[in-house]
C-alpha cells in the first residue's frame, strides 16, 4: 500500500501542473481503480508535506536556494537508467529534494548486488514525507494510531 501511496501522489501533483481541477484528479484516481483508502493518505500526506513546509519557511523566513543534484554516470549505473528517471519525474514533480536523491544513492549502495527497485525508491519517497523531525502539525495522519477513530 506505502508504494501505492507514492504513485498516488505523483500522480496527484502531475495532474495539477497540468491544470486539472481537485475534482478531475480525484474522477482520474477513481478510474484507475486506486482504493479509498490509498487515495486519502495520498491526500492527507500531501497536505500535511505542504502545510508543514509553509509553516517552516514563515518560522525561519529564510531563502529558498533551489540546487539540482546531477548524478555522475557511475551513480546511474548504481541506480539503473530506468529508476534514475523516475527519480528526475519525483524531483519535477517537487516530491523529493536533493537530500532525498543523496539517501537514495547510499541506500542503492548498501545493497550490496541487490538492484533497487522501484518499490524501494517509493518507501524512501514515503519516508521523506512523513519527516518526524518537522514540526508535525495538530491532526496530522502520521500521529494517529491504529486503534484511534476519528469522529
Amino acid at each position: 500500500m506505502v508504494t501505492k501511496i507514492v504513485e498516488v501522489i505523483a500522480l496527484i501533483l502531475d495532474n495539477l501542473k497540468k491544470d486539472y481541477t481537485l475534482e478531475e484528479v480525484n474522477k482520474l484516481l477513481d478510474s484507475n481503480k486506486y482504493d479509498s483508502q490509498t487515495i486519502s493518505a495520498a491526500f492527507s500526506l500531501l497536505f500535511d508535506k505542504v502545510l508543514s513546509s509553509k509553516v517552516s519557511k514563515s518560522e525561519k523566513n529564510k531563502i529558498n536556494k533551489e540546487t539540482f543534484r546531477v548524478l555522475s554516470l557511475e551513480e546511474i549505473d548504481l541506480i539503473g537508467l530506468d529508476n534514475y528517471n523516475y527519480i528526475l519525474s519525483l524531483v519535477n514533480l517537487g516530491l523529493i529534494e536533493s537530500n532525498d536523491i543523496e539517501f537514495i544513492l547510499e541506500h542503492a549502495a548498501n545493497l550490496e548486488g541487490r538492484v533497487l527497485s522501484k518499490d524501494d525508491i517509493n518507501w524512501i519517497v514515503f519516508l521523506s514525507l512523513i519527516d518526524l523531525n518537522a514540526g508535525l502539525l495538530p491532526g496530522s495522519r502520521v500521529l494517529l494510531y491504529s486503534s484511534d477513530t476519528i469522529n
